[in-house]
């Protein structure tokens, strides 16, 4: 566009120059006079557009530069954002850093703690044994004085072996090996939502191992673990596995939680309780995430020391639930006040006539009145799809049960996974009866609806 309106410019001082010429010519002037004059004026009007076009070229460096001061202050701007949002993002990182080398630093801790106090137990459970078989060599060595002496000893029979006591004595000896030597699984087992069967919890659940492999039930280690003052160590070890459980979780970015069983005797434990509340502090941010469990006995066996622990670990946010259950009749408000968020009850039990005796309210109403509390309402030990299809009518949350898979170990190098989701292992071996299931299913949904 310069370059035309130059030319354009360049044609209108020829175009004056030429005029000059010719109105000098008609003034009577000399063709050389005309010519000059043509001349002159062309000249000067070239200069005129010389000094146009400096001008123009001078105002436009001066907008260029303009323009490039105006960049480089937006550079320099975006720079300096830049190093701040770095700066933030580093700083994050270290305090994330720091966060995490703390959490370690109070596992470790933990585990120390623990390691020390199995150990102390073991020296004392030593030490008492040195002394009974001291006894026992000091009465022996006064049997063989009275015998050497001439002195009858007593005419009572000695008394059998038992044989209970033996087996029992034999259990402490492989639960005592199975912690020493950290043979302790954690096996975990879905929690559904119902009807969507969308996995929502893991029941964590602990399993030692003998030696050779064979697993010892909770059934078996329990009452032996109590009597000894095992069951803090049990639980201290599940909950540490539970914690990096959940970690990997969130990890993942599964919004799911897990139940964790915890016993009674933990919550009167002198030297474990603080310990396990201040882990618990450390990971309060898991607070959403970690259900500890009971069983229902243990609830109504509460006294004022376990209330208190309880409480303490409720104000950090964590909250209960009640297993085992063996009657219905429940205070709900109690319920509500103790920080429980979920009943878990057995099929057998809610379809058992025999349940609804001595109720304040119907078993169809449970459910309400649970909710109305904060309460979800759980059917574990679920193991056909009839049974889920029978539960329908008492509206519960959620669902547990080899239906929706059964408890596994969990290995360190597995990717958290579960069948809950898929379909169940009946509905795959029985497609005929699963229809039929499912077709009861939508027509009591229908006629709930409908009522």
């Amino acid at each position: 566009m310069s370059n035309l309106t130059d030319a354009l410019v360049t044609l209108g001082c020829a175009a004056a120059g030429a005029g000059a010429a010719l109105a000098t010519l008609n003034m009577g002037g000399t063709p050389t006079i005309a010519g000059v004059l043509g001349l002159a004026v062309f000249g000067v009007g070239s200069q005129l557009q010389n000094v146009g076009v400096r001008r123009r070229d001078r105002l436009a460096l001066q907008k260029n530069l303009h323009a490039l001061r105006r960049a480089d202050l937006i550079l320099s701007d975006q720079i300096s954002q830049s190093d701040e949002r770095v700066g933030e993002r580093l700083a994050k990182a270290e305090a994330d850093h720091a966060a995490r080398e703390g959490k370690l630093a109070a596992e470790l801790k933990l585990l120390e703690t623990l390691v020390r106090q199995f150990a102390e137990s073991m020296v004392r459970r030593v030490q008492s044994v040195e002394t009974a078989l001291a006894e026992t060599a000091g009465q022996t060595r006064r049997l063989h004085d009275r015998l050497r002496a001439g002195v009858a000893a007593p005419a009572a029979a000695a008394p059998l072996p038992d044989r209970d006591a033996a087996d029992a004595a034999r259990l402490f000896d492989l639960i005592q090996r199975s912690l020493i030597e950290n043979r302790v699984d954690l096996h975990v087992q879905p929690v559904v939502s119902l009807p969507q069967r969308k996995l929502r919890y893991y029941e964590a659940l602990t399993r030692l191992r003998t030696p050779d492999g064979a697993l010892i039930m909770p059934a078996q280690y329990l009452q032996v673990a109590e009597a000894h003052g095992l069951m803090s160590t049990v639980d201290n070890l599940l909950l540490f596995r539970c914690v990096q459980f959940i970690r990997r979780l969130t990890s993942r970015q599964r919004d799911v939680g897990v139940f964790c069983n915890i016993s009674v005797h933990s919550l009167t434990d002198a030297a474990f309780f603080p310990q396990f509340v201040d882990f618990m502090r450390a990971h309060r941010d898991l607070s959403a995430q970690i259900v500890f469990e009971l069983p229902q006995a243990a609830f109504a066996a509460m006294g004022p020391a376990e209330e208190e622990s309880l409480k303490a670990l409720a104000d950090l946010g964590f909250a209960f639930s009640m297993d085992r259950v063996t009657s219905l009749d429940l205070d709900f408000e109690a319920l509500r006040r103790r920080g429980v968020r979920f009943v878990k009850v057995s099929p057998a039990l809610l379809l058992d006539p025999a349940s609804q005796r001595g109720l304040g309210v119907r078993l169809e109403d449970l459910h309400a009145m649970l909710a109305r509390n904060g309460v979800a309402l759980v059917g574990e030990k679920i193991e056909s799809e009839r049974q889920v299809v029978d539960l329908l009518d008492f509206s519960i949350d959620y669902g547990q049960g080899y239906l929706f898979g059964e408890p596994r170990p969990l290995k360190d190098d597995e990717p958290v996974q579960s069948r809950a989701e898929e379909r169940p292992a009946a509905a795959q071996a029985a497609p005929a009866q699963t229809a039929g299931m499912t077709a009861l299913f939508q027509a009591r949904t229908q006629r709930r609806a409908a009522g």
